[in-house]
C-alpha cells in the first residue's frame, strides 16, 4: 500500500475508532491526531530527542472510570501486518509517557480490526512484555543505553502500566452495533440537562 493511502487510512482508523469509543457511551474523545490542537496533546519526546504521538485522546465516563483520561493508538488493517513490531513499541512509548506524567494518563488503548501475537496474547498485557519492550528500546526510553542498563526497568511502572492497558479489537460489523448518532446525541442532552455531563 502506498504511503499516502496509508496515510489515508491511519486517518480514517483514528475516526472510526473516535465514533465507536463515543457510541459506548463511556468516553469523550477530544482530540484526533493531525489537528493541530492534538498533536501538543497527545506528542511526547523520547529520551533520545526524537518524539511520537497517539492517534486519540480524551476522557471516559461514568462509574469506576469517571474522569479517567486515556491515549489510544488506533490500527484499521485488514491482517496482523507488522503491528507485533507497532506495539512493542507502543509499550515502549506507554511506558516513556508514564514515566514522564504519571498522573496524567489513566488509560492506554491499542485499538485495531485486526488481532495479532495470537500465540502471545494471553500475554500481551503482562508486566513482562513491557519490560522486554522497554529493553528492545531502551536507547530512546532512557537516552544511551550504555547509561541505562536493563536492570534500571521499573518494575513498578511495568506493573502501574500493565494495569493501564486496554487492548481492544474492533471489526466493521461490531462497528454498527452501537447507540446511533442520534440517540447518543438526546442521551448527552439529557446528561447535560440533569447536570452530568
Amino acid at each position: 500500500m502506498a504511503g499516502e493511502q496509508l496515510h489515508q487510512r491511519g486517518a480514517d482508523g483514528a475516526r472510526r475508532a473516535k465514533l465507536w469509543l463515543e457510541a459506548t457511551t463511556r468516553a469523550n474523545v477530544y482530540y484526533v491526531t493531525p489537528e493541530p490542537v492534538a498533536v501538543a496533546k497527545l506528542s511526547y519526546r523520547w529520551a533520545d530527542g526524537g518524539s511520537f504521538s497517539y492517534d486519540l485522546g480524551g476522557v471516559l465516563l461514568g462509574g469506576e472510570f469517571q474522569g479517567h483520561e486515556f491515549v489510544a493508538e488506533s490500527k484499521f488493517y485488514d491482517g496482523h501486518h507488522d503491528q507485533g513490531t507497532l506495539y512493542v513499541e507502543f509499550l515502549a512509548k506507554c511506558y516513556r509517557a508514564l514515566t514522564l506524567q504519571p498522573t496524567r494518563i489513566d488509560h492506554f488503548m491499542w485499538i485495531t480490526w485486526a488481532p495479532f501475537l495470537v500465540t502471545r496474547w494471553s500475554d500481551l498485557r503482562s508486566p513482562g512484555e513491557i519490560r522486554s519492550a522497554v529493553k528492545l528500546h531502551r536507547g530512546r526510553v532512557f537516552g544511551s543505553p550504555s547509561n541505562h542498563p536493563v536492570d534500571q526497568i521499573s518494575d513498578e511502572t511495568c506493573e502501574l502500566l500493565a494495569e493501564r492497558l486496554w487492548i481492544i479489537v474492533l471489526s466493521e460489523r461490531q462497528e454498527k452495533l452501537v447507540i446511533s448518532t442520534e440517540n447518543l446525541s438526546i442521551l448527552r442532552a439529557v446528561g447535560i440537562e440533569r447536570g452530568a455531563g
